[in-house]
C-alpha cells in the first residue's frame, strides 16, 4: 500500500497549526516521592550553600571538569489527522530529531558527533497491522521512519489532544534514544546531559560513568517546605544541600541558581548517579561545590536566547549546532504534503 493510499483510505486532512491544548480529562494525580532530604545535612538544618573552591581553582584546569555536553532536539508539528476505523481522530506528527556532542577544548565548543533523523509518529493500534507495515515501508522510501506511539493509558484515548500528545511523546522518546547513543560514544569522559539521567541511563554505567544531568524544567516537587523556601531564596551561584531521589536510576541531586529573576526561574536541578558519587567520589561534597561553581561559570549570557536564565553556554551551542543540520520545518511539511497529495 502506498503512502497516498493509506492516508486517503483513512480520510487524512491537513491540520491548521495551533498551540497545544489541555486534555479534556486529566486524571494524572500528584506523585508522592520518598526523597532522602538529609543526605548531606539534616533536613531540618537546610541553609543556602555558597560553593567553596580552592584559591587556585579554575574551570578550565579542574581535573574533573565536564568536557562533553550532550543535547537533543525535536522539531515537529502535527501535520495530518486520520480517522481510525472506529471513527475517532488520530494525530500524525512529522518531526526532525537529533542528538549531538559538543566538546569544550581550550574554551572553544567543537562538535564531535551528531545524528539527525526525520520521523513520523502516531498511535497505530486502531489500524490493521499489515497496513501499518506497508505505511512504514512507504515512508521509508521517502526517507522517513515511522515511530509507533503507545496507546494512551491515562486520560480518555479518544480525546484528540491525548492522541496528539502520545505522538509527540513518542518523538521525544526517540530523541532521548539518540541522546543516549551520543552518551555511549565515550561515557568515561565527564559529560553534561541536558535533562534527567534516567531516560539516557542505557548509554552509561551508573557505577563508573561521570555523567551529570542538568534539568531546566521542573515538573515534580522533591523538597519539603523548608527546602522550597530555601530554593526560592537562593542567590546566583548558591545551591541547596544534596538530596537523594530513589527510582529506576538512583541519583543524588541539588538545586543551583544561575541568575536572579522570578523566584521559580533561573534555577536548575543537577543530578549525579548515586552509585558513582558514592563509590567513585566517596560522597565528596567538595566535588559538588566545584561542579556547581563550574556550571555557574558556564551559564548562558546571551540574553537574546529565550531560555538563557536556565541554560549553559555549551549546551546552547550544541542545540544551535544541531539545528543547523535540520531542514526548515515548513519546507519539510510542504514536501510531506506533496508526497501525500494533500
Amino acid at each position: 500500500m502506498s503512502l497516498r493510499a493509506f492516508l486517503h483510505m483513512y480520510s487524512a486532512r491537513r491540520v491548521q497549526q495551533y498551540a497545544p491544548q489541555p486534555e479534556f480529562w486529566n486524571r494524572d494525580p500528584d506523585q508522592e516521592l520518598d526523597t532522602v532530604l538529609d543526605y548531606e545535612v539534616p533536613s531540618d538544618e537546610w541553609a543556602a550553600i555558597i560553593p567553596a573552591v580552592p584559591t587556585d581553582w579554575s574551570p578550565t584546569t579542574w581535573t574533573d571538569r565536564p568536557r562533553r555536553f550532550i543535547d537533543g532536539k525535536d522539531v515537529g508539528e502535527t501535520v495530518v489527522v486520520l480517522h481510525a476505523p472506529d471513527g475517532y481522530p488520530i494525530a500524525v506528527r512529522l518531526s526532525q530529531i537529533g542528538g549531538t556532542v559538543i566538546e569544550v577544548v581550550d574554551g572553544i565548543c567543537c562538535r564531535r558527533f551528531a545524528v539527525v533523523e526525520r520521523v513520523v509518529s502516531m498511535v497505530v493500534k486502531p489500524f490493521p497491522w499489515h497496513e501499518i507495515e506497508s505505511f512504514a515501508v512507504a515512508l521509508q522510501e521517502h526517507g522517513l521512519r515511522l515511530l509507533p506511539a503507545q496507546w494512551p493509558t491515562r486520560g480518555i484515548p479518544y480525546d484528540f489532544e491525548v492522541m496528539r500528545k502520545a505522538a509527540q511523546n513518542r518523538s521525544n522518546d526517540e530523541m532521548a534514544t539518540l541522546e543516549e547513543y551520543a552518551v555511549a560514544q565515550d561515557n568515561g569522559v565527564p559529560t553534561v546531559v541536558d535533562g534527567r539521567l534516567e531516560p539516557r541511563s542505557g548509554g552509561f554505567d551508573q557505577a563508573r560513568s561521570p555523567i551529570i544531568g542538568v534539568i531546566k524544567t521542573h515538573h515534580q516537587n522533591y523538597l519539603h517546605p523548608l527546602g522550597m523556601q530555601l530554593m526560592y531564596q537562593l542567590q546566583p551561584g548558591q545551591r541547596t544541600p544534596v538530596f537523594a531521589i530513589p527510582g529506576t536510576l538512583e541519583v543524588v541531586s541539588w538545586y543551583l541558581r544561575l541568575v536572579n529573576g522570578m523566584p521559580n526561574y533561573g534555577l536548575v536541578r543537577v543530578e549525579l548517579p548515586q552509585k558513582w558519587f558514592e563509590q567513585v567520589k566517596e560522597r565528596d561534597f567538595r566535588y559538588v561545590d566545584q561542579l556547581s561553581r563550574l556550571l555557574y561559570d558556564y551559564r548562558c549570557r546571551d540574553q537574546s536566547y529565550g531560555r538563557a536564565a536556565v541554560s549553559l553556554h555549551p549546551t546552547v551551542r550544541a542545540e544551535q549546532s544541531l539545528g543547523a543540520l535540520f531542514q526548515p520545518l515548513p519546507m519539510l511539511m510542504s514536501r510531506f504534503y506533496r508526497m501525500a497529495a494533500l
